[in-house]
């Protein structure tokens, strides 16, 4: 079986190992455009961050280590077009027969409605090597720089440039950052205090009209402007549109639409990643540019390649990352989303010692149902890291765990990392549920 493989990033290699071991005598091969595989999205923040020694380490598997597992990895080669009634997919070096083709070829950061007049080589984009290579350069002497955009991404880039010592100005259409994944109230303590950090400047409720491009980049919005030496835009994420897309199903964002098994309309045709939407726990489906959703994809897509055997399950859009000193995790649904769920929700805010060592706090936010108590979604903040704890949430989301089964939930304790309760322990005392023993 000749198994090909568009995209050598998190989906594609995730797919390419699973089906290795389902198929060991398969032929697999990984097509990827780059001149380098395996590539971290966030690999140019993880650099300056002095994780890396060098940008070229910033991968999560080398081409010698698929090798051994005897993927053939083709660099430098761009798929171009497939005759799906014949089997066959093209790219700029051949013409290759498959018996299953599998696109993974990601989403691309170049905005569709942000355009730098007298710049026609500006592009924002970061996530490949090439790309960060190019942004490096050009972070090198630039100060102030402008992020547009205060999602995870945006906020990642924002706190990565004021690590390094750079004038950030972060701009944001909503009236506050991280939106999809936390709720307004739950934020207001990480705002107020990243607002008082020198050299870094938000600008939400401000939807930017144009950059025009002279020696410096002016970036108008509302009625003001601001002139920055480099322009982040961390919006629109989409996927890549080419000619051979057509040739599929599309949704109206030019998404490919899948089946369950994340087959495509054609048959023998599998798409994963940023390719595709996600089905949402009680929220139906999303777009959802997440490397957690690019991994299960893969490996699910991987199990169906012969029959149909595993869905694709619902996704939390569970979520943890570190902004500016403080530790965010989320997972499932936000109060924010309550008129998509069919239910009555609830809602608890408190916090937490992080430890019986520390005076940091962990503030939380649980949403759970009024009527069954099961928990539904929960949000996270704190100095100390507490990202490990939204898995155990996300996981007694999935199974339906309510607040009275979750605060007799055994957790260790240890005075150096934990305070004499856990935030999933709490939720039940917090919430105004029956006391009564």
């Amino acid at each position: 079986m000749d198994i090909y493989i568009i995209g050598a990033s998190f989906a594609g290699i995730s797919c390419a190992l699973r089906a290795k071991e389902l198929y060991p005598e398969a032929n697999i091969t990984l097509i990827e455009k780059s001149s380098t595989a395996a590539f971290l999205p966030g690999g140019l923040l993880l650099y300056l961050q002095g994780q890396f020694k060098n940008l070229t380490d910033a991968v999560f598997i080398t081409p010698s280590e698929l090798k051994k597992k005897q993927i053939t990895l083709k660099l430098q080669e761009t798929f171009l077009d497939c005759q799906l009634d014949q089997h066959q997919m093209i790219t700029d070096k051949a013409t290759y027969h498959y018996d299953k083709l599998i696109l993974a070829s990601g989403s691309e950061q170049k905005s569709v409605n942000i355009k730098a007049i007298n710049d026609d080589s500006w592009n924002p984009a970061y996530k490949s090597y090439e790309a960060a290579q190019r942004t490096l350069t050009k972070l090198a002497s630039a100060d102030p720089v402008a992020v547009i955009g205060a999602g995870q991404a945006g906020m990642e880039v924002a706190s990565s440039l004021q690590e390094i010592g750079k004038t950030v100005h972060v701009f944001e259409a909503m009236d506050y950052p991280l939106f999809k994944y936390f709720d307004a109230d739950f934020l207001n303590h990480f705002v107020a205090e990243i607002k008082k950090i020198p050299r870094l400047f938000f600008h939400f409720n401000e939807e930017i009209t144009q950059i025009i491009k002279n020696e410096q980049y002016e970036i108008q919005f509302a009625q003001h402007k601001m002139v920055c030496d480099y322009v982040f835009a961390t919006v629109n994420v989409h996927p890549e549109v080419s000619n051979f897309t057509e040739k599929f199903a599309l949704h109206s964002d030019n998404t490919i639409q899948t089946d369950e098994y994340l087959q495509t309309s054609a048959a023998d045709v599998f798409a994963i990643g940023d390719l595709i939407h996600s089905p949402l726990a009680g929220r139906g489906e999303a777009y959802l540019p997440q490397i957690n959703h690019a991994v299960r994809s893969g490996n699910v897509a991987a199990e169906n390649l012969l029959k149909p055997r595993q869905k694709l399950t619902a996704s939390l859009r569970t979520l943890g990352t570190k902004l500016f000193g403080f530790y965010l995790a989320s997972t499932g649904l936000i109060e924010a989303e309550a008129f998509f769920y069919p239910q009555t929700i609830s809602s608890c805010s408190f916090s937490l010692r992080a430890s019986l060592v520390s005076e940091n706090k962990i503030y939380c936010k649980a949403i759970y149902e009024s009527e069954s108590q099961k928990l539904l979604g929960l949000q996270l903040l704190s100095k100390e890291n507490c990202l490990a704890k939204i898995n155990t949430a996300a996981l007694a989301i999935e199974q339906g765990v309510t607040l009275s089964e979750l605060k007799q939930q055994d957790t260790f304790f240890q005075p150096l990392f934990t305070g004499l309760a856990d935030p999933l322990n709490q939720i039940y005392w917090e919430s105004g549920a029956d006391h009564a023993f």
